[in-house]
């Protein structure tokens, strides 16, 4: 009790002092996942988080988490420790494990140690990033961009994640053409992977894979088309080099691609407070990558687009972006909008429809592709959820979706795929 006692004394003298601020938060997610048999996962995260002002200018923000799951018994990660220096009202300086996101939240949206730089003026801002993802566990990062990266993932040996630099410019410029925003985005990845590669020449094929490099040139632009009515665009050009394997031989191609993206969203308050979204997106693919996703090329230039990290696009069907290009059409609404309760009108529902097609007959992130045929489409996802947030602190979701493949024919999977159900029940509280 006395060790104890002197902690708190501590603890309040450092609150003090420091204007130390900090707290936390528990999520709590439990899925049922249902096809040719059921598999039920559970997972919990607890967070906690610390934020304390060094001097006058500058702050720390530090979080840590564990998270147990049906899989792992424990897991401890630190998600962010970051210095914030403010050099003058316009300009930021950030060093640490960063949170970092691309212009569109697509390409790059992760966490990666390294710095980075905001100009923030009265018509642009700019940010600059460079970091390292080799010092972050392998669970905490979504990067899958090469083999190597992809064995990394099954090998319980390897505890760190695939080792890259990425460096990153984001440029906004808000309200510059007719009320538009415009966003222009330069992304690389530098794969530092040394060890475990194949050699360029005449060998047979092997479980081995090479490094891939990639730059990426980005454009966008978002705004108000009329009142209520609002959309989203943005395209990038991926051009690098990648392990191919052509004529019995191993040899660096380089990569040319693409992807686009159009969103709308409209709001229509006095009706439930809905909202209707639409939202396409388009990635180029390669139909030589007839054997394999990764580094599958086997005929002149790849034309796949492979971004950095994935971003998940639906509850159970969600392949990496690259040879994928859907449709989504989203409303959400809260039938108690009117209701007297204030508990009631906190109610929100959300329904989503995906169809999923390839851009080529070529392979997909996912398995069980069928090389032999032509057929582009996949399938179709309907996604539904409930969200309550009774307080700003605690909110429950009840999600459920139901994945529907292409069947009949020679249709895009090589075996019959099941359909498959996932129901997801969520809870988040905050402290």
């Amino acid at each position: 009790m006395k060790y104890f006692n002197t902690l708190l004394i501590v603890f309040f003298i450092s609150t003090s002092l420091f204007s130390l601020d900090w707290g936390g938060n528990l999520e709590d997610s439990s899925i049922a996942y249902i096809s040719d048999s059921t598999n039920i996962y559970h997972d919990d995260t607890l967070s906690l988080w610390l934020a304390t002002d060094l001097w006058d200018n500058a702050d720390v923000f530090v979080r840590g988490s564990y998270t147990y799951t049906t899989d792992k018994l424990w897991f401890f990660d630190l998600d962010r420790l970051e210095l914030n220096i403010d050099e003058s009202p316009s300009i930021n300086v950030s060093l640490g494990r960063l949170a970092v996101s691309d212009l569109s939240g697509i390409l790059f949206n992760q966490k990666l140690d390294g710095i980075s730089l905001i100009l923030n003026s009265y018509d642009s801002i700019i940010s600059a990033t460079a970091g390292y993802t080799g010092s972050l566990f392998k669970e905490s990062s979504n990067i899958t961009m090469s083999i190597a990266d992809k064995s990394d993932m099954s090998d319980d040996s390897v505890l760190f994640a695939s080792p890259r630099i990425i460096t990153g410019i984001n440029m906004l410029f808000p309200e510059s053409f007719k009320n538009q925003d415009i966003k222009i985005s330069f992304w690389q990845e530098k794969d530092l992977r040394k060890s475990n590669l194949m050699s360029e020449g005449p060998s047979a094929p092997t479980g081995l894979g090479g490094n891939i490099d990639i730059l990426y040139f980005g454009i966008g632009s978002s705004g108000k088309i009329i009142p209520s009515l609002f959309y989203d665009t943005f395209s990038y050009l991926g051009m690098g080099k990648t392990l191919s394997y052509i004529s019995s031989s191993y040899t660096y191609k380089n990569i040319l691609s693409y992807l686009g993206y159009a969103g709308l969203r409209y709001y229509i308050p006095e009706a439930l407070n809905s909202q209707i979204s639409f939202k396409f997106l388009y990635t180029s693919g390669d139909s030589d990558h007839n054997s394999s996703f990764l580094e599958g090329n086997t005929s002149g230039q790849s034309t796949l687009f492979i971004p950095i990290s994935k971003t998940s696009v639906a509850l159970i069907f969600s392949p990496s972006l690259g040879n994928i290009f859907f449709t989504q059409l989203g409303y959400s609404f809260k039938p108690f909008f009117k209701s007297q309760s204030s508990l009631l009108k906190k109610i929100q529902l959300e329904l989503m429809d995906i169809n999923f097609f390839r851009s080529t007959t070529g392979q997909i992130s996912e398995s069980g592709i069928n090389p032999a045929s032509n057929s582009l489409y996949l399938g179709t996802e309907i996604d539904g959820t409930v969200n309550f947030r009774p307080y700003s602190d605690l909110g429950v979701s009840f999600s459920t979706g139901i994945f529907i493949p292409s069947s009949g024919g020679v249709n895009a999977f090589q075996n019959s795929k099941d359909i498959e159900l996932l129901l997801r029940l969520g809870l988040s509280f905050s402290f």
